[in-house]
């Protein structure tokens, strides 16, 4: 009866350790890959280019709540990370309500790698697009620096790097100010 017990225990701890929950991601030499937390740092100012009315957002932490993330092939991924459920986006979007959308692509033969993929820096072979989906419409990196992202790693089950785009500008009255500095991290 001790060893029924012992066994149906052990089965129910291997069930609940199987199920739910972000595994660990490891390389093939066993390393644990993508491994800490988000910290997206999002800050939206006086933005207007192409929007219906100008957005002050800003928030020290960007809580991620829901994500998309897609493996297309091995040059070309997407990623999209929300500070709302999709059940709570139900009407009009709040202003509080952000997509983060990320494509990375590897042009001229390169493949999805750790590496810098530049704001839309096609001829590098390593290239970002990065928008913000907003109540008022779609922001964008507009300026002359536009930065990236660093990624450290991805596969079809995880992604992790860190956001290093800014433009600044505040006197602008079309797009001053928006910024996206930090990590992200999504494991399956």
């Amino acid at each position: 009866m001790k060893k029924n017990f012992l066994l149906l225990g052990l089965a129910a701890v291997f069930a609940l350790a199987s199920c739910g929950g972000a595994k660990d991601t490891k390389t093939e030499e066993g390393k644990v890959v993508c491994e800490g937390k988000n910290a997206i740092a999002i800050t939206i100012q006086d933005y207007y280019m192409g929007m219906s009315d100008t957005l002050v957002f800003t928030t020290p932490n960007f809580d991620v709540k829901y994500t998309e993330y897609v493996w297309i092939n091995d040059s070309s991924l997407t990623l999209k990370m929300c500070n709302y459920e999709p059940k709570d986006l139900s009407g009009e979007r709040k202003e509080s309500q952000i997509d983060l959308n990320v494509e990375l692509k590897g042009t001229h033969g390169k493949k999805i790698e750790p590496g810098f993929y530049g704001y839309y820096a096609y001829e590098s072979g390593l290239s970002c697009a990065v928008t913000m989906t907003t109540a008022y419409g779609r922001v964008y990196f507009n300026g002359s620096d536009q930065g990236g992202i660093t990624l450290e790693y991805a596969d079809k089950d995880a992604i992790c790097g860190t956001f290093s785009l800014n433009v600044e500008k505040p006197n602008s009255s079309s797009y001053g100010i928006v910024r996206t500095n930090g990590t992200f991290v999504y494991k399956r």
